[in-house]
């Protein structure tokens, strides 16, 4: 049956408007397989995070190093983050006219990709094919690393390419085998980025010795958004709307938020609980999306928000899932703002060999060498 791309039949009219439920009889549920599976469960721990780039001033790297210890304790086999992958950030930038620019999002990344495309002479995914057979050699000589670098780099994989560039010795990180001078001031200036992307992620894959990071964002579905003044009209159009998107609320406000915003080492473990704990995840969720689906007034724009809301984040757990393939009775880790942790956990939870890991349980464990 084939529809048309750009006809929609309206909600509540037609044929299908009269289909009865489906009744009740049990439905499929690939997540019931995973009480028989022959391997071990992949785990998938989801980090909620507060953006670092948003911390004050006077935020250091350097108090990350508790949450750091623990995550390398748990050693994942795959790290994914917030970034969005190569693949989307070219095709954004092939459709620009219908999605608009990629350069939102990851002007960045695509200008150096461009200009290493041109110093290589190969195209984004020549770049990619090349660097994901160099990331299977294992063991990489400096040559091979600075290599893999620009490849990546290329390929519109950055992070990626910071990963490499950390594993080098400082006296490696030098102009050579495809990495430009300016490549090298781009990549020591993302090796020293404070964001969660470099800071956390880019480190502990270099320090649990993984060759690469995994893009697990999302903007494709930014086409399904209702435009920002619609939104914001129709927010402020709804009593108290704006309150609950600002967090205020009696039951935020029952927590410090304010006293929590990473300007000291003493506050980072707390914001980190805080931000993982299923209490946040519901006000969050309830905060910022469901209460649109209860409002009378936001009416359709409220539910095309959440429908973007909910097909980028299910993007990012597609992105796990097909990370995870390779790694069956392993382990992976998101890194992401902590506003999807629940949505992205509901969706891996639908999924046949994926087990969740509490970031609470992680977070008050004390391995060995790991500061409070």
């Amino acid at each position: 049956m084939a529809l048309s791309a750009c006809k929609v039949n309206q909600a509540g009219s037609g044929p299908a408007a009269r289909l009865l439920p489906i009744g009740a009889q049990q439905p499929f549920d690939p997540a019931a397989a995973r009480s028989k599976l022959a391997l071990a469960p992949t785990q998938v721990m989801v980090l909620g995070i507060t953006h670092l780039d948003t911390a004050p001033g006077n935020f250091q790297v350097a108090w990350l190093e508790p949450v750091l210890c623990r995550l390398r304790a748990y050693k994942p086999d795959v790290i994914l983050t917030e970034a969005m992958s190569g693949e989307q950030i070219v095709a954004l930038d092939a459709y620009s006219a219908y999605h608009g620019t990629a350069g939102r999002y990851a002007g960045p990344s695509l200008n150096m990709a461009k200009a290493a495309q041109t110093d290589l002479k190969l195209t984004a995914p020549q770049a990619f094919v090349q660097a994901n057979l160099l990331c299977q050699k294992g063991e990489l000589t400096p040559v091979e690393r600075r290599r893999l670098a620009s490849l990546f780099v290329a390929a519109a994989e950055p992070f990626s390419a910071t990963v490499q560039w950390m594993r080098l010795a400082p006296a490696e990180r030098v102009a050579a085998d495809g990495v430009s001078p300016a490549l090298v001031k781009n990549l020591n200036s993302f090796a020293g980025l404070r964001n969660e992307i470099a800071s956390m992620a880019a480190r502990l894959a270099a320090d649990v010795g993984l060759e690469r990071l995994y893009g697990a964002g999302d903007h494709m579905s930014d086409v399904a958004s209702p435009s920002s003044e619609a939104m914001k009209a129709a927010v402020a159009a709804e009593p108290g709307l704006t309150d609950l998107f600002n967090h205020n609320t009696p039951e935020f406000r029952a927590v410090p938020e304010e006293a929590l915003k990473m300007a000291a080492a003493s506050e980072i473990m707390p914001v980190f609980k805080w931000k993982n704990s299923p209490r946040f995840g519901e006000l969050d969720a309830d905060a910022q999306c469901q209460s649109m689906l209860r409002s009378d007034k936001i009416g359709s724009i409220g539910r095309q928000w959440v429908a973007a809301w909910e097909a980028q984040n299910l993007r990012m757990a597609v992105a796990i899932r097909e990370a995870t393939a390779p790694i069956a009775g392993g382990r992976a880790l998101l890194i992401v703002g902590a506003a999807h942790k629940p949505y992205v956990e509901a969706y891996l939870r639908t999924f046949a060999d994926v087990e969740l890991v509490s970031v609470p349980a992680l977070l008050d464990a004390k391995p060995v060498g790991c500061a409070e």
